[in-house]
């Protein structure tokens, strides 16, 4: 039988992954205090992600 290792997030040893935990914490910690301003910052991380993704999108059309 043939095994398949499913590939994870390495990030390394030492200070990148304290500051990628530090992070996730303080992601945490803002949805718990504060979950009405944190899904509305997430709202608009997301929806400038999408007006980018649509602006180059639309860039290469035009070609």
């Amino acid at each position: 039988m043939v095994k398949h290792k499913v590939p994870g997030l390495k990030l390394g040893g030492g200070k990148g992954k304290w500051v990628f935990g530090a992070l996730v914490v303080l992601a945490l910690v803002l949805i718990v205090k504060a979950p009405i301003e944190a899904a509305a910052f997430g709202k608009s991380v997301f929806g400038a992600i999408d007006t980018a993704a649509t602006s180059v999108v639309t860039f290469f059309n035009s070609f």
